[in-house]
């Protein structure tokens, strides 16, 4: 390994080979959560429960979890070795997708699920601190461009192979060969990644070398207190009540709305989703890098023409009749949903400063995830029971774009926090610094 890879942190091909790593990892996360998505009908005859249930399931039995440790760990990983937490973690969520795939009642299910929350709250905090260590400022949206690729192929492989695998043998078999993988690839991770000084590469870099750190109340105050940081959060939240509760029940509006079969439905959504989501993805890196050069404010609106993109897309795919209108939408929605979080990712690590960088992006993976997984995908189930008794099948439909209505608030904010940024950060330094 050591003739073809020069595995010190300061190596610049050794940092591309730590990003592949970490996109392998978040691939293996995204897939052990959207399997369950993928799946969502065939669980739910199997357990015979309601729609609310269904969205108690994929959502708050795996969010509350999540976002309750993810605080904490995130706390940890400001202070000590990111590479083994982000290890531990993954083979405590793959652990539990394999038991999701073994249970057999509603409820030991749910538990899985909370175990696979508590797996995966050990993983975005850290590999966003971790990778800002060993990308520069310059290069850093385009670095979370590439490990969002973990998001898109993770989902395909959730989604459309789970599906895949479902049919072919059964929807327990799906979690046991999604879940598996991952306790090896944890293992080669720390094996093969090193820990890199924190916040080497920062251009306003002081030294980190102290073990003091500020107490999270602290911490909390001095971020909250920051304009920038409040309204990205805020925003992030509401966008993610939207989108997170769009694309988990998407493949269900497919196949009710137009009486397709699971595998149909996955793929048809997935798809499109996968490929433009990508391109998007790129694209908005790519744009992020150079314009934030001329302008720190270019990531907030490029962020919020993302999700102006993504909302007027969706919104229409919710009423088409013809299947195959409804498919090409997923197009230009996944184009410009494919980058807004990126957009907000990138600048958060430039906003924090190096010791409270886990921490704050915790916070801000708090709101995205609390108020996405289990809020905005229980809404969904809750608002489909709500709107069944009038419109069948068919009040997938209403209950998506009522949840999409959040992402009109989620612009609005995402624009204002890029008005201080700049003043904002210089404080943060001083301060948490």
């Amino acid at each position: 390994m050591t003739e073809t890879i020069d595995n010190t942190p300061n190596s610049r091909r050794y940092a591309w080979f730590v990003l592949v790593m970490m996109v392998l990892l978040y691939l293996i996360n995204v897939a052990d959560r959207y399997v369950a998505s993928g799946l969502l009908e065939e669980i739910k005859k199997t357990f015979e429960v309601s729609d609310t249930f269904m969205g108690f399931l994929v959502g708050p039995a795996f969010a509350i979890v999540y976002t309750l440790l993810a605080i904490p760990i995130a706390r940890f990983a400001d202070r000590r070795n990111r590479v083994k937490i982000i290890v531990a973690g993954a083979v405590i969520w793959s652990g539990f997708t394999v038991l999701s795939g073994l249970a057999h009642t509603p409820w030991s299910f749910a538990a899985a699920r909370l175990g696979v929350g508590v797996g995966e709250a050990a993983f975005l905090a850290p590999a966003f601190s971790l990778l800002s260590d060993y990308f520069p400022p310059k290069k850093r949206a385009f670095a979370f461009a590439i490990l969002n690729f973990g998001v898109y192929f993770g989902q395909i492989f959730g989604l459309v192979g789970g599906a895949a695998i479902a049919d072919a043998y059964h929807w327990r078999t799906a979690f046991i060969s999604l879940g598996a993988p991952g306790v090896l690839l944890g293992l080669l991770t720390l094996i093969l990644v090193k820990e890199p000084k924190r916040g080497r590469l920062d251009l306003d870099s002081i030294s980190t070398d102290k073990e003091d750190q500020l107490s999270f109340v602290t911490t909390l105050k001095a971020l909250w207190a920051r304009r920038s940081f409040r309204f990205m959060t805020i925003g992030t939240a509401l966008g993610g009540f939207a989108s997170y509760g769009f694309g988990i029940w998407a493949p269900t509006l497919f196949a009710r709305a137009f009486d397709l079969s699971l595998t149909e439905a996955n793929a048809r959504y997935g798809g499109p989703s996968f490929i433009a989501g990508i391109t998007g993805a790129l694209v908005l890196g790519i744009l992020c890098d150079r314009l934030t050069t001329k302008d720190v404010r270019w990531p907030f609106r490029l962020s919020a023409i993302g999700l102006v993109g993504f909302f007027v897309s969706m919104i229409i795919l919710c009423f088409v009749e013809d299947v195959n209108i409804a498919t090409l939408l997923t197009l230009p929605a996944g184009l410009m949903a494919g980058g807004w979080v990126i957009a907000m990712q990138a600048a958060l690590q430039d906003l924090l400063p190096a010791k409270a960088r886990a921490t704050g992006t915790a916070l801000w993976g708090f709101a995205l995830t609390f108020t996405g997984l289990a809020l905005g995908v229980w809404f969904v189930g809750l608002a489909n029971d709500f709107f069944t008794a009038k419109y069948a099948d068919q009040a997938i439909r209403y209950a998506l774009a009522v949840t999409l209505l959040t992402a009109i608030p989620a612009i609005f904010c995402i624009l204002m926090a890029g008005k201080t940024v700049e003043q904002d950060r210089e404080i943060l330094l001083d301060t948490l610094g």
